[in-house]
């Protein structure tokens, strides 16, 4: 029998289920641990939703003016900006693992700063420290961040004292206290450890990991060929790895271009509006006090939750990634027109006799919601894993580096122009997410490609083209059929018949 030269091959009549595989299951497992830091980021954003909510924290910092709230918001956006340039080399040079670790104390400093500030500086500069140390964070832990700050800031409004906001800042230091105390579960990358001549270590966690702890498995010998060919391949083609290798072949145009427009479009959706600035809708809308507000934000913030997890465990792996994209913004964009029509109507009848409709208010919430659910189908769960995917591994860091990048500077662009342009144009201004929204669908139909249901390595071969398709392929196919068979028993469940052995050490 022909031994497998590509991961689908390997896994051909296995049981690939969530919960078929139990080394698949501890890799999850860590997976959850190391990407539990992106609590913290949904937890700012929802935190700081609360906060503008609370009557002390707008008394302590003197009833900050829409300019003041869009450098409160902006400047942790600013600091991911500073630590752009350092965090690929600290992926690189010191692994995924370290970079992840330094990261959780630099958040433990910000937040300690944050919960302690005695002013508008004070509390300036922690958030910027905590920008700095979330720069690496993403998305997959977003929602349960939210929750806690939304029920967090629910609750403490009630303390008559700046305690109502200090308690909710410091907790955003739990995701960086649970990863420094499990910190020595978390696994290195086996591309990484074979990047650096750390075969070994690398072999023994595919083994272990992917093939139950069975050597003599097939997936084992075809994932460490596709990796060192992949390494071997990227090497030839660019010596010296730069960001510049993001213009030196036609590939690499392409995911230079999407890399970009996913971190753009992520954060210029309007998502920004709801996340950051909730407190001024509600008030457009007539839901003006802390306790309707907060509660209205920790209720999101479950919903956000249920819709992303849904997604997640039951849409994700069963729809192409494209489809999920298209569905995603095509939801948000009527969402958002319903949403404008609504608003328009609200402000403009409170503008000629002065009495609110409470029924167009519910169904500006009602959209609020509609969007959320919509975004949540694809960008919330997709964004990051669809910039990772189409990354070949020698610019995989640096490709997160520029989605960072993109991300970061739209933020600051939006965190900053969001509260000042709501309070002056009102409606208005919703128009011009409107056409936006629109603009993005047409980019994700014309530009995005399909990667559900390949390795890493394979989606690379796709997007560079057949010929670097068929080189690897051909060199796999050397590497695996180089060693002697080896048969193992059929798995019940549908198993190879005949394997290899695969101990390359």
């Amino acid at each position: 029998m022909n031994a497998p030269v590509t991961v689908d091959g390997a896994l051909a009549g296995r049981n690939i289920g969530w919960f078929a595989d139990k080394g698949i299951m501890k890799v999850n497992a860590i997976l959850l641990l190391s990407l539990v830091s992106s609590y913290a980021n949904g937890y700012d954003g929802s935190m700081m939703n609360g906060l503008q909510s609370l009557d002390e924290w707008k008394a302590y910092f003197h009833q900050p003016s829409p300019s003041t709230l869009a450098l409160l918001n902006s400047i942790q956006h600013v600091g991911q900006l500073i630590a752009l340039p350092f965090c690929a080399w600290s992926c690189d040079r010191l692994g995924r693992k370290q970079t992840l670790i330094y990261s959780a104390i630099i958040l433990l400093g910000g937040v300690a700063l944050q919960g302690a500030a005695q002013n508008t500086g004070m509390f300036i500069a922690a958030r910027g420290i905590i920008g700095f140390a979330l720069v690496g964070f993403f998305n997959a832990q977003w929602n349960s961040g939210a929750i806690v700050a939304a029920w967090t800031t629910y609750g403490t409004f009630r303390i008559p004292s700046s305690w109502a906001w200090r308690i909710p800042s410091l907790l955003q230091a739990l995701s960086s206290i649970l990863q420094l105390a499990l910190c020595f579960c978390i696994i290195e990358s086996p591309r990484w450890l074979i990047s650096r001549d750390r075969d070994d270590e690398a072999h023994a966690i595919i083994v272990k990991y992917h093939a139950n702890g069975n050597p003599n498995d097939p997936l084992v010998g075809v994932e460490m060929e596709e990796i060192r060919e992949a390494l071997r391949i990227d090497r030839e083609i660019s010596m010296n790895t730069s960001y510049l290798s993001f213009f030196h072949s036609k590939g690499n145009r392409l995911r230079f271009t999407i890399l970009l427009v996913v971190g753009f479009f992520s954060q210029w959706s309007g998502n920004g509006l709801i996340s950051y600035y909730l407190t001024l809708i509600l008030d457009s809308i007539g839901y003006t006090s802390e306790g309707t507000q907060t509660l209205i934000n920790a209720v999101l913030a479950i919903w956000s939750l249920i819709s992303t997890g849904f997604v997640a465990f039951f849409i994700v792996d069963r729809f192409p990634r494209r489809t999920l994209f298209l569905v995603s913004t095509a939801g948000m964009l009527i969402s958002f027109v319903i949403w404008t029509a609504l608003q328009s109507t609200y402000e403009k009848q409170m503008s000629a006799n002065g009495t609110q409709n409470p029924n167009l208010a519910k169904g500006v919430l009602a959209c609020i919601i509609l969007y959320n659910t919509s975004f949540n189908v694809g960008w919330t769960p997709l964004q990051v894993v669809y910039v990772v995917e189409i990354m070949p591994f020698n610019l995989r860091a640096r490709g997160l580096v520029m989605y960072s990048f993109a991300v970061a500077i739209a933020l600051i662009f939006n965190q900053y122009v969001n509260p000042i342009a709501l309070t002056k144009l009102k409606w208005h201004y919703y128009i011009v997410y409107d056409v936006w929204i629109f603009v993005e669908l047409v980019v994700v139909y014309f530009l995005f490609i399909e990667t559900r249901g390949s390795s890493l390595e394979e989606i690379s071969m796709m997007i560079d083209g057949p010929e670097i398709k068929e080189k690897m392929l051909d060199n796999v196919a050397i590497a695996t059929t180089n060693v002697p068979h080896i048969p193992i028993e059929d798995n019940k469940k549908g198993g190879v018949g005949s394997s290899i052995n695969v101990e390359h050490v």
